[in-house]
């Protein structure tokens, strides 16, 4: 397969995401720019798909007594997490799935949205914003400060 097909699959795994992805790419010594832009795109493209699993599919699954118990529990975690960003709502969304640690991304952003009741078309952008801001720190990290300076 694809080399960039594998950078696209890496950075829709959840928790590793483009923190992943564009290491990866950047290893296998790839085009940094196509990199970059389809790790990017993973990393959006998963976000309704999230939602969508949320509204239709959890309901259904959460009635196994195992996986309501690991809901529970990230559901805790997360809302420790964000605790601090809940007064800013979008912006500290935008803020959370930014920073590129692990758990903080675009799959953990669209659960908080979800958990919160945030509105959907502005938790995308902020999601999608903070996925941008993470690529780009990632991608700082990755390739060095003097290489993009």
């Amino acid at each position: 397969m694809d080399s960039y097909f594998y950078i696209f699959l890496i950075s829709m795994i959840p928790w590793i995401e483009l923190r992943g992805s564009i290491p990866a790419g950047v290893l296998m010594n790839l085009d940094f720019t196509k990199v970059f832009l389809i790790s990017l795109l993973g990393g959006i493209i998963i976000i309704p798909f999230v939602f969508t699993l949320l509204d239709h599919i959890f309901p259904i699954i959460r009635k196994i007594n195992v996986i309501d118990k690991l809901y529970l529990y990230w559901e805790s975690v997360v809302q420790k997490r964000y605790k601090k960003y809940t007064d800013w709502e979008l912006v500290g969304l935008l803020i959370f799935v930014a920073v590129p640690l692990p758990g903080t991304g675009a799959y953990t952003g669209t659960f908080l949205s979800y958990l919160f009741g945030l509105n959907r078309k502005w938790s995308f952008v902020a999601i999608s914003l903070g996925v941008l801001i993470a690529g780009i720190i990632v991608s700082i990290i990755s390739l060095g400060i003097d290489t993009i300076v």
